[in-house]
């Protein structure tokens, strides 16, 4: 399949309607930008979006409007691609319940939740900037819809825009959404065998993550690879340019690896302007009564992560403001990286790591700098602070999970802790990150599923589902939003064969993915149209 470069330029007119301009690039427009697919060359496309620059009539526009323009280009540009992804997501998240009743359900708490979201935004944006934030993301997001419905690639089975759009960017949310509104999806713990419960674990949304500090502190290597069926490998790397007369707005540019029609990463692996830099890896909630405090009046996680994105100047700020009205829902531990507190071979400051994790009622955060001023931070989808691991349920399951769910000595702990040392330079980085060699390692006990990139469809019961990307950059890479990514299941240290949709794979939704993947890492970098 070639590759595609579609431009396009949003214009809002005195009658208060938006047009998209295809083909042109306008900097006088109320949004314009680039999508460059080359998802079947590199296995990347790459989006470049632009708002709130024009100088001309567009440029009286309010916030709510460029946000809105944004939305509409990125719905333009993408529809194809959100037409093959939602065909893929829906597949992953409801046709295997066999249960319309789940998707009735889903949708009323989408449809309530984004109600009570609307009237607080009413009631409190003109006091409180959080709520400014969550309006400019909401104008975004029905941009969105608006832009994809005007495509062609929007069709009849994607005819409800808000549920389709929903869907695709509350992905993460719904991992624990549908256990809360039927409970009855939820696994009962205790008569799974131990083999039951750890192939669930490992498949129900997972990731890597990786923060190394060189010896003499002459750099710091960010990283991320994420774990989800291999259906979701349609991806975009963003590069949002928000120029916003928002006072909040902490983050003109935001770069980060994403997915059709996603305006959040998801996996999460983000770089601002602000001089942070996050990271996220999924936990699980093995206590099914946290569930039953879920509630509609909240904001979804993708919400409460783009406005802290947007708004922290800080690590703390950054906690502080994903804690407010959290849903319970994707429930994550987050990295955040405050680069303007790192002094390559001077000193790591405080602030530098903050660590926040949530779960249902409850989100505890602090300062972990002096953790990775020893060396290292890893994340693998384990608690980290003794209130989550204990509220989560994890010690009431250690007899099934055993060292699998152990802070100290899951699989891929021993692994960062015996393998970190060995990284010099980025080349060294990229290994540690895409580490597979099950065949050998003593700590994979001969399962691809325990490593560092899990290879699921090489397991004795094959599944299209593991490691499927990473994500890494540094200091100097992050200060001007560079990084280096690579799409598709690890191949180790090459000696493991490149995934195929052969059998017995075929029969999971792929719709406008690559046949095969052996991809090299590419260079993701901001730059004007």
């Amino acid at each position: 399949m070639s590759r595609e470069l579609l431009q396009g330029t949003v214009y809002k007119h005195e009658d208060g309607t938006f047009t998209v301009s295809s083909g042109i690039i306008d900097k006088q427009g109320a949004a314009y930008g680039s999508y460059n697919n080359t998802l079947f060359q590199t296995g990347w496309g790459e989006l470049h979006l632009f708002a709130g620059y024009s100088t001309g009539n567009n440029g009286a526009l309010s916030d709510v409007d460029r946000m809105y323009a944004a939305g509409i280009l990125e719905g333009a540009l993408t529809a194809k691609q959100i037409s093959q992804t939602l065909q893929n997501i829906n597949v992953t998240f409801f046709s295997a319940e066999g249960d319309p009743e789940i998707w009735r359900r889903v949708a009323d708490f989408f449809e309530t939740q984004d109600a009570w979201m609307k009237g607080m935004i009413i009631e409190r944006a003109d006091e409180d900037p959080f709520w400014e934030g969550v309006g400019l993301v909401l104008a975004q997001f029905e941009g969105l819809i608006k832009g994809y419905e005007m495509s062609q690639f929007s069709n009849a089975s994607t005819s409800n825009g808000f549920l389709a759009m929903q869907v695709l960017n509350s992905c993460g949310d719904l991992l624990d959404l549908k256990s809360a509104v039927m409970p009855s999806l939820i696994p009962d713990w205790d008569k799974l065998t131990k083999k039951e419960f750890l192939k669930f674990i490992r498949t129900s949304g997972h990731c890597s993550a990786l923060v190394k500090v060189l010896p003499a502190f002459e750099d710091v290597f960010m990283s991320h690879s994420s774990w989800f069926t291999y259906s979701a490998t349609l991806r975009i790397y963003k590069h949002y340019h928000f120029k916003l007369d928002f006072e909040g707005n902490a983050a003109e540019v935001t770069s980060f690896s994403s997915y059709p029609g996603f305006l959040e990463s998801l996996d999460d692996f983000y770089i601002m302007s602000s001089g942070l830099s996050m990271l996220q890896t999924t936990n699980n909630i093995f206590n099914k009564t946290l569930y039953k405090y879920v509630k509609p009046q909240s904001l979804l996680a993708w919400q409460r992560v783009r406005v802290a994105n947007m708004m922290a100047r800080s690590g703390k700020d950054w906690a502080r403001i994903v804690a407010r009205y959290n849903s319970g829902t994707y429930n994550n531990q987050y990295m955040v990286i405050d680069r303007t507190k790192i002094k390559p071979n001077v000193a790591i400051l405080d602030d530098a790591l903050w660590v926040v994790e949530q779960v249902p009622t409850l989100v505890a955060s602090g300062d972990q700098t002096n953790i990775l001023r020893a060396g290292y931070w890893p994340s693998y989808n384990v608690p980290f602070y003794e209130e989550i691991y204990n509220i989560s349920g994890y010690p009431e399951y250690a007899y099934k999970g055993g060292a699998d769910i152990s802070y100290q000595l899951a699989p891929r702990a021993k692994i960062f802790r015996r393998d970190q040392g060995n990284v010099v330079d980025m080349e060294s980085f990229k290994k540690i990150m895409r580490f597979n060699d099950y065949k050998n390692d003593p700590y994979s006990e001969g399962d691809p599923s325990k490593s560092i990139c899990m290879r699921g469809d090489l397991m004795t019961s094959p599944m299209p589902n593991g490691c499927y990307d990473t994500k890494v950059t540094n200091l100097a890479m992050a200060a001007k939003q560079t990084s280096y990514v690579i799409n598709g299941p690890t191949r180790g240290d090459g000696s493991l064969p490149p995934f195929k949709w052969v059998a017995p794979f075929t029969g999971w939704s792929h719709v406008g993915l690559p046949p095969v993947y052996d991809f090299n890492f590419v260079e993701m970098c901001p730059k004007e149209l």
